[in-house]
C-alpha cells in the first residue's frame, strides 16, 4: 500500500466518523422540559395543567369524569393570585395551589377544607405540544370511553341578586 492510498483511507474514515457522530447526536432522545425563554404564568396552571399526570384528591374524579384541568373543576371567580409565582384555586370543599419553584418545576398543594386530605409535591413539568398543556412525566390517568361530563356548580347568588 502506498502513502497516497493510506492517506486517502485515513481521510475517508475521519469523514465517516464525523458524519456518524453528527447523525447520532441528532438522534438522541429529547428530555421533556420547558425550554427558555418559555415563561409560565400562574393563570396557565388553571387553564392548562393536566391533573391526569399527578396523584391528587382528584384521582377518583379523573377516573370517572372526562375533565382534566383545574378549569374543569373550579370557576374563574374561585381564583386568587397572591403574586406572579403562585395561584390558589378554592371552592367550598377543596383548595389547589400552584407555585412556580423554577422555570420547569412547580409546587402543587392539594387539600380538602375538612382536613381529610393534604398533600404538597414538587413536580418537574413540561409543555406537551400535542395537547397544548403542561404536565408531569410521572404517569397518566386515562379517560374512560364512557366518562361523564363534570358540571361546575353555579356561582351562588348575592343578596342583591336574590332581591331582584
Amino acid at each position: 500500500m502506498n502513502l497516497k492510498t493510506l492517506s486517502y483511507t485515513f481521510d475517508m474514515k475521519k469523514i465517516i466518523l464525523i458524519i456518524l457522530t453528527l447523525f447520532l447526536s441528532g438522534c438522541g432522545a429529547k428530555a421533556p422540559g420547558i425550554t427558555p425563554p418559555f415563561v409560565i404564568y400562574p393563570y396557565e396552571f388553571y387553564e392548562r395543567f393536566n391533573l391526569r399526570t399527578i396523584l391528587s384528591s382528584y384521582t377518583g374524579d379523573l377516573k370517572y369524569f372526562c375533565a382534566s384541568y383545574p378549569k374543569d373543576f373550579f370557576r374563574p371567580d374561585e381564583l386568587y393570585m397572591p403574586n406572579m409565582d403562585k395561584i390558589i384555586i378554592q371552592n367550598e370543599t377543596k383548595r389547589l395551589s400552584f407555585e412556580l419553584f423554577t422555570e420547569d418545576k412547580v409546587i402543587v398543594t392539594d387539600e380538602t377544607l375538612d382536613g381529610s386530605y393534604n398533600a404538597k409535591y414538587l413536580f418537574k413539568i413540561y409543555y406537551n405540544e400535542e395537547h397544548d398543556d403542561f404536565r408531569t412525566d410521572r404517569f397518566f390517568i386515562q379517560k374512560r370511553e364512557n366518562c361523564q361530563e363534570y358540571r361546575l356548580k353555579p356561582k351562588p347568588k348575592t343578596q342583591k341578586e336574590e332581591e331582584k
